[in-house]
């Protein structure tokens, strides 16, 4: 069988791939391929003959989301949107706004990350169950796993995009509180698309924390499980989320986790495995963070029940497993009904 993988990424030039190899499309390719299925990856803006391929799986709305939707003649295609913003009540483009619907309910089957996301799509867009299959995001502890163990200081960890629904200005926001209790706490920022790096650079310096954060940049995926490992807390304040990838990774590499309760935060942390506060609550994040940064055994706790979370449900094998049974039920469905 000949399965297409469709995704953004694979739009980008290849020193961009490169850097971002572990993404859930490259690893679901890279997982197939090992299983001994034939893989061809394609990015949204590429021709795409869809009479070449037995199953197309598209990630993300795009261009090729919406060509298969509306062709006639097709094999079937599953979608994962990996969307953050519709479910949490985000701002959408007017683009999506009229196309989503339509794709959602011409794909095979749609991947949902969460439970939370698919009671989204069943209540909101009503999608049926059964073309709906759960599936998150699966990591990959060979990289992500504990480097060290954090030495003792008050260091914060915010891996994510520059963009208004990472939240990042929430976080800025509450570390004054923090440092009136914790004077020597640093936070270093690591990021991969820039577009608000000059406004949270100005916010950083109104508030008076030059010299406490770190605008650190992009970073690879092994020195990313590094960071992961040595950081006193990994803090998530994002606005939106179907399941966070960020907070997944660093469970895996035993971190103490502190995020916000938004898409399917819940089914990753619960109260034995991190902390978790209600979004644009800056108050709330400089607590929770004083709180932890005070009781170093509760942060050992909480990533050490986090690891054993993370290898045992988000495991990148269980989501390579997953894939595979629902492909092979749509292309038998497929093959009947031919």
């Amino acid at each position: 069988m000949h399965i297409c993988i469709v995704g953004g990424i694979f739009d980008k030039p290849a020193a961009y791939r490169n850097r971002h190899s572990l993404s859930p499309e490259t690893v679901l390719a890279e997982g197939l391929r090992q299983r001994g299925w034939k893989v061809t990856c394609s990015g949204h803006a590429a021709p795409l003959p869809p009479e070449e391929f037995d199953l197309l799986h598209v990630h993300h709305f795009g261009r090729a989301a919406l060509r298969l939707a509306a062709t006639p003649r097709r094999p079937p295609f599953v979608l994962t949107t990996h969307d953050p913003f519709a479910m949490n009540r985000l701002p959408v483009g007017w683009k999506r706004r009229l196309t989503d619907r339509f794709v959602l309910h011409k794909a095979a089957a749609v991947v949902a990350l969460s439970n939370a996301e698919r009671d989204f799509l069943v209540h909101r867009r009503g999608l049926s169950s059964g073309q709906l299959a759960v599936i998150p995001n699966g990591i990959n502890t060979e990289v992500f796993q504990r480097i060290s163990e954090a030495p003792a200081s008050h260091d914060l960890l915010f891996v994510g995009q520059l963009q208004e629904f990472k939240g990042l200005d929430y976080l800025l926001r509450a570390l004054p509180a923090v440092r009136a209790v914790h004077g020597d706490v640093k936070l270093r920022v690591v990021y991969q698309t820039g577009a608000l790096f000059d406004d949270y650079r100005t916010l950083a310096g109104q508030l008076g924390l030059n010299g406490c954060v770190n605008f650190a940049g992009a970073k690879s995926a092994d020195a990313l499980a590094y960071l992961y490992s040595t950081a006193a807390l990994v803090v998530s304040p994002s606005l939106g989320e179907c399941l966070s990838t960020v907070v997944l990774e660093a469970m895996c590499c035993g971190a103490a986790v502190i995020a916000t309760d938004v898409g399917g935060i819940r089914e990753q942390l619960d109260a034995e495995t991190g902390i978790i506060v209600p979004p644009r609550d800056s108050g709330a994040l400089a607590f929770a963070i004083n709180s932890l940064l005070a009781d170093a055994g509760l942060r050992q706790r909480l990533g050490k029940a986090a690891c054993r979370k993370a290898h045992a449900h988000f495991h990148v094998r269980l989501m390579i497993d997953r894939h595979v049974r629902l492909y092979e039920e749509l292309l038998g469905t497929h093959a009947r009904a031919a």
